[in-house]
């Protein structure tokens, strides 16, 4: 691993899953609650449509930055934003936004229908292999300097840790890393690399494509 790639380590923390609260009833509205105490950053927007593992910010915690994800069972649209101010300080289970279901154009079974339709050929995430995604709009990077190689080539194996690519959101350049089990192989081959270097890419969109090794 290169200094570089020890600096994002040291930069970004393992992407944390945010707190919950019904306030529907279990069927209805909740809020989405910030897991811990930092500096909260870039949520989605009124109207976004969010589902579990969707993006749901940075929390900057003593210098490092966390991807926040919706957590599992929970879905909706995005009705109200409790933090609208740029890196605003925020407590443990501090509301973030509001979410409604009843509001989603999909219910919790089509949710589940349209993840798997979402890795299909036609996305270029074919049968038998697995996508890693964007975790947010921004541009995408394949090396650290346009003098350096790049991270990962077609062909190279990665492991639960691997910093695969970057990408810049507003000047913070947020490494991609290879997730690993239990969604991803433990081990992987990387297949093809879908953006082009210094393209944009849009959140959820497929970055890599990778079998297990």
């Amino acid at each position: 691993m290169t200094s570089k790639e020890i600096d994002l380590h040291r930069l970004m923390g393992e992407p944390r899953s945010c707190l919950v609260r019904d306030t529907g009833g279990g069927k209805g509205p909740f809020e989405i609650l910030s897991p811990g105490v930092g500096l909260y950053d870039r949520p989605p927007a009124v109207g976004t449509c969010v589902r579990p593992g969707s993006f749901a910010g940075y929390l900057t915690v003593l210098r490092r930055y966390y991807h926040l994800l919706i957590p599992e069972g929970h879905y909706g649209i995005v009705t109200d934003l409790h933090v609208t101010a740029r890196k605003q300080h925020v407590g443990y289970g501090e509301p973030l936004f509001r979410v409604d279901p009843e509001t989603s154009p999909v219910s919790g079974e089509e949710v589940d229908r349209g993840e798997e339709e979402a890795e299909t050929p036609e996305e270029g995430v074919p049968e038998g292999t697995f996508g890693v995604r964007s975790p947010t709009d921004g541009i995408f990077y394949r090396r650290a300097d346009p003098r350096s190689p790049a991270y990962v080539e077609e062909g190279s194996v990665v492991s639960a840790g691997t910093v695969l690519a970057l990408v810049e959101v507003m000047k913070c350049f947020n490494p991609i890393v290879y997730p690993g089990g239990p969604e991803f192989p433990p081990t992987a081959r990387i297949q093809r690399v879908i953006p082009r270097d210094a393209s944009e890419v849009k959140h959820g969109q497929v970055l890599f494509v990778v079998e297990p090794a």
